[in-house]
């Protein structure tokens, strides 16, 4: 189903998550990252609000295939489903009615954050390709219109794009960015852990709001959220893009890391225990759930 009307620049402006008519107020996100459909398809049965899909974590998180990412949009639209037939008639005022997330990894390979000419191209690609296969899905992905409830309602999967882009001198690559915001459609684009590369985390920070990113994974240029935590407070004070907590993140420190850095949004693997890094990285439905259960019983 396509959107037709005013409907449809819900999707085509950019946008930060919570300001969607969707969004909730003061609850505390967590995001799941993982390398495959099945930790999408997990990660939403959890409870968890979104899920990073992307492929070799070993490397940091590459760019998955496009039949990985329709996948995966299956995976969640089938998850949420069930999750608001569970719910009945009533899913439109509960929980239930809330999009999974999911944020797909744009970086051709691991290592540093600067391209060349031939990876730029195929990152913006990339971006324009799995736009063009969410709206082949808008079904699952574009929020639908009705008639009579004043607003659209919200779709079963909320897409959107991680991506991190560096110049030379340890920058934010303005231009490169730019290209793939347009090439976005308008769904959130978050700015990854290239953040915390960069020569001026705050004033880097700050250019990414007004260049239209909508949330930021960073540590706050700490080896983890916690030692970064004085620079994390002070980017959620700052106010601009959400700023989502990263940097060896875990279920059992999840209400530590809220409560330090004040960041009202978590990102973390939870990753099957064990797995050495040449396996593939399963998730852990119950780490998922432990990680979901501390950060909501955060009071906001």
């Amino acid at each position: 189903m396509r959107l037709t009307g005013p409907a449809s620049s819900l999707r085509r402006q950019p946008v930060r998550t919570q300001d969607q008519p969707w969004g909730r107020p003061g609850h505390v996100a967590v995001e799941i990252c993982t390398e495959n459909a099945e930790g999408v398809r997990l990660s939403a049965r959890a409870g968890a609000d979104r899920a990073e899909l992307c492929d070799n974590l070993a490397a940091g998180g590459t760019t998955p295939s496009i039949g990985s990412v329709e996948a995966a949009i299956l995976a969640a639209a089938e998850e949420i489903a069930q999750r608001r037939a569970l719910v009945g008639r009533q899913w439109l005022t509960s929980p239930a009615a809330h999009p999974l997330g999911l944020r797909v990894m744009i970086r051709p390979r691991g290592g540093d954050f600067v391209f060349s000419s031939d990876e730029r191209r195929a990152m913006v690609a990339d971006v324009r390709r799995i736009s063009a296969l969410a709206e082949e899905l808008s079904e699952y992905t574009r929020p639908q219109p009705v008639g009579s409830a004043g607003r659209p309602l919200p779709p079963a999967v909320e897409l959107g794009f991680v991506v991190g882009v560096l110049t030379e001198h340890h920058t934010i690559d303005r231009g490169l960015l730019r290209l793939l915001i347009d090439a976005a459609d308008g769904a959130p684009v978050t700015f990854n852990k290239a953040l915390d590369e960069t020569r001026d985390l705050p004033e880097a920070y700050g250019d990414l709001g007004g260049l239209g990113v909508s949330a930021v994974l960073t540590s706050g240029g700490a080896p983890t959220a916690l030692e970064g935590a004085e620079v994390l407070r002070g980017l959620v004070d700052a106010g601009g893009p959400t700023v989502i907590a990263a940097g060896t993140v875990r279920p059992e420190n999840t209400a530590e890391v809220i409560e330090t850095t004040g960041a009202r949004e978590i990102h973390l693997r939870c990753s099957v225990r064990g797995l050495t890094i040449g396996e593939p990285q399963r998730t852990d439905e119950s780490l998922v759930r432990h990680a979901v259960e501390a950060a909501h019983a955060i009071a906001v």
